[in-house]
């Protein structure tokens, strides 16, 4: 049995008894209700006949406003030894005993009576005697029995209607959910979503958190797809080189020197691939979090002029000058880490600089973060290209794909999150970048 038709027989159910519940509480409540007031009435209509009754010499005098039968209720006037004086009476009641200022109930087959005797002032001359008509609680249950079977039912029937069209409604977005599996399972499409209809309650919320999953599976499903593409095209290039080189170094295995040119080449790409699947192995280890951070404290500056200073060489190669300058503080990192990200900063400022250009390293503290600052004044980043360039493989310039593999900045971001920091970047087309590398300077 689904879960929706057990919430609809269980909200029958108990709609049906609270319903009962409801109507014999009521009807119950009303008898005792309606009896109580029949009992004041009586009580009253006696105690009335009480100021309008009285001896004068010997003689019973009656006022002329009495009325011994009015709205149900008798009224009738006895001496102590039970003979009528005056009044009216039902048979039923007549031979039943006095019991001073105490109702009784007479139950007949002329119906149920309520009897109330008083005297005048407690003396016992004469008795004035009420009686009037009333119910039991048995023929308000008779009621019950009849509201049960012709109205009772009626209400069961709206209640289930109204509690299937109720939880049809509710349950709709689980219904989407189970269509929308169904579909990703039949042509495995994470495009599809539920999008359900504005509204609140827990299936509701569900159903967005389960478009909010499907939003994450496919984008990481994307990214790894797009990342197994992007590593197989940076590898098959680099292979395909070493293969067209060593069958030329074969070729010309009797010539030393195009020999030795074919080796060059293909040390290169060796070297290019070895640090690819470093990059794609450090990537792979901060994913599956088996990356470790071992953390010492060092002076940030001596980091910087010491990395900076190593790439002197490679910087002449294109003209840029290097400088580095800041505060000299102690942080609480992981050296070889800080390092690695100094260097991928540095490499891509002399990549994308221009002939002749300047890169400066700055290193300060603010608000509480080390920061490290590399700015160039190189071809610059187009603007909607800011917000990809942490994305692993994502390269501005295609045309310069040589210049690196497009993982450097990918693996700074990992860092940074490892050290509970963040990267920034602002850059003007043309003009140049600014690259930070943003974390708590004490741990």
């Amino acid at each position: 049995m689904t879960i929706r038709k057990r919430i609809v027989i269980w909200y029958t159910v108990w709609m049906s008894l609270l319903v009962i519940v409801a109507s014999a509480l009521y009807i119950y409540g009303s008898g005792i209700l309606l009896r109580h007031e029949s009992e004041v009435d009586l009580e009253e209509r006696v105690y009335d006949a009480l100021g309008s009754v009285w001896y004068a010499d010997g003689v019973l005098r009656l006022a002329d406003n009495l009325e011994f039968v009015d709205d149900g209720i008798y009224i009738s006037v006895w001496d102590d030894n039970g003979n009528m004086l005056a009044g009216r009476v039902p048979d039923t009641v007549s031979a039943l005993p006095f019991s001073i200022g105490i109702i009784q109930e007479e139950n007949s087959q002329n119906g149920n009576w309520l009897v109330f005797d008083e005297t005048p002032f407690g003396s016992g001359n004469f008795i004035i005697r009420g009686a009037s008509r009333t119910y039991n609680l048995s023929t308000f249950m008779g009621s019950m029995r009849v509201y049960s079977m012709f109205i009772l039912p009626f209400i069961v029937a709206f209640a289930a209607i109204g509690g299937y069209m109720i939880v049809r409604r509710a349950f709709r977005p689980a219904a989407k959910i189970v269509a929308t599996a169904e579909t990703i399972l039949d042509g495995h499409d994470l495009s599809q979503r539920i999008k359900p209809e504005a509204g609140s309650g827990e299936i509701h919320d569900m159903a967005l958190a389960f478009d909010s999953m499907l939003d994450r599976l496919e984008a990481s499903f994307n990214n790894e797809k797009r990342f197994v593409s992007d590593a197989s095209h940076e590898l098959r290039t680099p292979i395909s080189i070493i293969i067209a080189e060593s069958e030329y170094a074969l070729e010309h295995k009797d010539d030393c020197s195009k020999m030795a040119e074919s080796m060059e080449v293909i040390m290169e790409q060796s070297s290019r691939m070895s640090r690819l699947i470093s990059e794609l192995l450090t990537i792979a280890r901060n994913d599956n979090g088996t990356m470790t951070v071992e953390k010492s404290r060092f002076c940030l500056l001596d980091l910087a002029e010491m990395t900076v200073h190593s790439l002197d060489d490679k910087a002449m190669q294109k003209n840029i000058t290097l400088s580095v300058s800041g505060d000299s503080f102690d942080v609480y990192a992981d050296f070889d880490m800080l390092t690695r990200v100094i260097i991928n900063f540095v490499q891509n400022s002399i990549s994308y600089g221009v002939d002749g250009g300047k890169t400066a390293v700055r290193i300060y503290e603010r608000n509480g973060y080390a920061v490290i600052e590399v700015q160039d004044d190189g071809i610059g980043i187009k603007e909607e290209d800011i917000a990809h360039i942490w994305d692993r493989f994502y390269q501005v310039d295609v045309s310069r794909s040589s210049a690196g593999s497009g993982l450097g900045l990918a693996i700074v971001k990992g860092i940074a999150e490892k050290h509970g920091g963040c990267t920034e970047c602002e850059s003007v087309l043309g003009k140049g970048s600014v690259f930070r590398f943003i974390f708590p300077s004490v741990q």
